[in-house]
């Protein structure tokens, strides 16, 4: 009988060390799983869940926008004090000191086919700068961790993401950004507000945000880009 006892706790012994092992391989599988199917998953998302850009993003007709900015550089012209081509602005970025406002207002008709380059990199560390009315024909590259406005501007036929933004923080809004060669609007970084823009006619992407950048999109005019119209990495969206 004893033999009997010693075999039946053998067995119970046996049968807790299999549920044991069992239980943490399972463990161990669901773990590996959902380290290996979340960002599966996320992937997923990204390449086959589509927002309307019309609805998700409130946006507006190419008439509403244009209305919307209407008069506003024939206002901010007369206000200045003087008034810059397109050339002038990294130099009077360069020239002023960390913390200071910098607000240049653009000369009507001025555009930068002048350039030696065929793109323009303005450093906004530590700096506000406010652009309005200007006329850009190449590539505007932001970088910086300061604070940019750019407004009731024209980006035309460009070579490339017609602005980049890299980094920084502010407001792209009541600006024209048609016919790059690649995106409307590149943001790798920053936290912008883009609003009252018509975003159209680019080969690529109307407007991009990497995984570092937040973009809070309203208002604008998004339409008829060669890629997808919205394309944002953080929030895992893509507007079509």
């Amino acid at each position: 009988m004893k033999i009997f006892e010693k075999i039946k706790q053998l067995k119970h012994l046996e049968r807790k060390r299999v549920v044991i092992l069992a239980g943490g391989f399972l463990i161990l599988v669901l773990w590996m799983g959902n380290s290996y199917f979340l960002p599966w998953f996320q992937k997923y998302q990204l390449r086959t869940h589509f927002y309307k850009a019309t609805k998700e993003l409130k946006a507006v007709s190419e008439e509403q926008a244009l209305k919307s900015s209407e008069g506003r550089c024939e206002q901010l012209r007369k206000s200045a004090t003087k008034l810059y081509s397109v050339n002038e602005i990294k130099n009077e970025i360069d020239k002023s000191g960390r913390d200071e406002k910098i607000k240049l207002v653009g000369k009507r008709d001025s555009n930068s086919r002048e350039q030696d380059t065929d793109y323009l990199i303005l450093n906004i560390e530590k700096k506000e700068v406010e652009l309005f009315c200007f006329d850009f024909m190449n590539r505007l590259i932001v970088e910086g961790e300061g604070q940019l406005e750019i407004g009731f501007s024209n980006f035309e036929n460009i070579e490339g993401n017609a602005l980049s933004l890299k980094n920084g923080k502010g407001k792209i809004h009541h600006n024209q950004i048609r016919n790059s060669t690649k995106a409307g609007i590149f943001a790798n970084k920053g936290e912008w507000n883009i609003y009252g823009n018509i975003i159209k006619d680019n080969l690529s992407y109307g407007i991009y945000g990497g995984y570092e950048s937040s973009l809070n999109l309203y208002e604008n005019a998004i339409e008829n880009n060669g890629g997808y119209e919205v394309r944002l990495l953080e929030e895992r969206q893509i507007f079509d």
